[in-house]
């Protein structure tokens, strides 16, 4: 249904309202906007697991509102301290100007936001109502994502509703192709807090019907179902232990060609990925207290630095609630956006990070640079960690996010955006069993840690011959007590 089509319906639709304050008969009467904002729930997946902390769980069903077509914003503003708050959706309409739609007061809840605008119902296997919650939303919600590979890069709207007392006007929404969390905010022990037992539950969102009328929303847009399944908490962690889900069936996000597809960018604008030599390379002797067994891994730093002419941008797009994300490389041309290209996918890790499987892979070869051992780590989630040469042409001194504020994104993330501006690179502490190379059983004698950067050569750059690096090591000791000695690396950095 278009804009106009749902205009067309206001008039009857607003008769049935119960509200305190009537519109104005002159919005009645308005002529409609060519297009406008189409609002509608997003289910990030229908299947989502919950460990339960006691008799409690914390439910973020991860159903955002999303706004497509045009930004969904509202005014909220006073004339002075002792005049009443007034409401005032604003259309912008390309190429047809703005429209000002006066709502109801009555809609508002004061300055924290839009007073009753979702029902949250949860039923056990039974079929019965355990929890039933109305909530009010605040639009500008700290969690917001893009809901679409095509919409502009930044929202211009703030992430909080009110910030004193004492405010005089505020904007609230939506940025169009985005949408907002009204729920959970992504973080452990935020969401609904509901008692319940071990088992599985239908959560359904519903858009309240008053805000139906108001924003011309269909019935089948403003509803959304996610089935849960509350499991016992596993030791020692939260919302991070529980990234696997039934893969559900959804329509996908819209997805309408406005940013061109690149198969052959032009170096000009693209970054250039090269891997440092490993380094603070350290040994692990473990002893089991239950085996009796001995165990060596050699730890170190991986670092993947972007020099080039552009910085790395690399941004997941969840499809049909997949468990994973589409990822596309976009491609910047004078602080633009120029095209983009499908350049393979996301995974969510089990701590809690969104990683770009394709950014690098981590070796140990023998002396004569054949392949021992492979690290099961490969992907990053991609952010700036490490200013390596800033005196760069394109370099950026104070790209803003540094370490993993990038935005790695939460388990019910929509969309996710990673970058590297150039002159920086992102530092990983291969620590972990899997990551780190298990020596155990490895003879004495030398080896390299060889790193390479975009190992299937899916992202776009302007020079792939410096994508691998190699940092000589020597073991020795003996089993239970081995040892590491590291050379110099061209005079720098001996590590021994």
């Amino acid at each position: 249904m278009t804009y106009q089509q749902k205009v067309t319906r206001w008039t009857a639709a607003a008769a049935g309202l119960i509200l305190s304050v009537t519109l104005s008969s002159g919005l009645a009467q308005a002529k409609p906007a060519a297009t406008g904002p189409t609002v509608t729930l997003v289910a990030a997946q229908k299947n989502i697991t919950i460990p339960r902390l006691g008799k409690f769980i914390y439910l973020d069903p991860g159903v955002y509102i999303a706004s497509f077509g045009s930004q969904l914003r509202f005014d909220v503003s006073r004339a002075s301290y002792t005049k009443p708050l007034t409401l005032t959706q604003v259309i912008h309409v390309h190429g047809a100007g703005t429209e000002y739609r006066p709502l109801p007061a009555s809609m508002l809840n004061g300055w924290k936001g839009l007073r009753r605008f979702l029902r949250v119902s949860v039923k056990n296997s039974a079929g019965k109502t355990i929890a039933s919650r109305i909530l009010s939303i605040c639009p500008n919600s700290y969690n917001t994502q893009r809901a679409d590979p095509n919409a502009p890069a930044k929202s211009p709207f703030p992430v909080l509703c009110e910030a004193d007392p004492f405010p005089r006007g505020m904007v609230w929404g939506i940025q169009r192709g985005w949408a907002v969390d009204p729920i959970g905010g992504g973080f452990e022990f935020s969401g609904l807090r509901i008692k319940a037992k071990l088992g599985h539950y239908k959560v359904t969102v519903n858009i309240i019907e008053a805000w139906r009328r108001l924003l011309h929303i269909s019935n089948a847009d403003a509803s959304k179902v996610v089935r849960v399944h509350v499991v016992k908490q596993s030791s020692g962690c939260y919302i991070e232990c529980f990234a696997k889900h039934a893969p559900p069936r959804a329509k996908p996000l819209p997805n309408p060609a406005s940013v061109p597809i690149m198969t052959n960018p032009p170096k000009a604008d693209l970054p250039d990925l090269e891997p440092l030599p490993a380094w603070l390379i350290r040994v692990q002797n473990t002893h089991s207290s239950t085996t009796y067994k001995a165990s060596s891994a050699i730890d170190f730093g991986a670092t993947v630095w972007v020099g080039g002419n552009a910085r790395l941008d690399v941004e997941g797009f969840r499809v049909n609630g997949s468990a994973t994300m589409q990822a596309y490389q976009y491609f910047w041309h004078d602080g633009r956006v120029a095209g983009r290209e499908r350049v393979g996918t996301m995974g969510f890790a089990g701590y809690n990070h969104w990683h770009f499987k394709q950014f690098a892979q981590y070796r140990l070869l023998n002396a004569k640079k054949n392949l021992v051992l492979r690290s099961q780590k490969e992907g990053f989630c991609i952010g700036a960690s490490d200013p390596i040469n800033l005196l760069l042409p394109h370099a950026s001194w104070n790209p803003g996010n540094l370490d993993i504020s990038s935005d790695c994104g939460q388990q019910s993330a929509l969309w996710t955006q990673e970058t590297l501006p150039v002159g920086w690179g992102d530092t990983y502490f291969q620590t972990l069993p899997g990551q780190s190379f298990n020596i155990t059983n490895l003879p004495n004698g030398k080896y390299f840690i060889q790193i390479i950067a975009n190992p299937e050569h899916l992202l776009h750059e302007t020079n792939t011959h410096n994508d691998s690096s190699l940092r000589e090591i020597i073991l020795g000791g003996t089993k239970g007590h081995r040892t590491v000695k590291v050379p110099a690396y061209f005079g720098i950095d001996p590590e021994n």
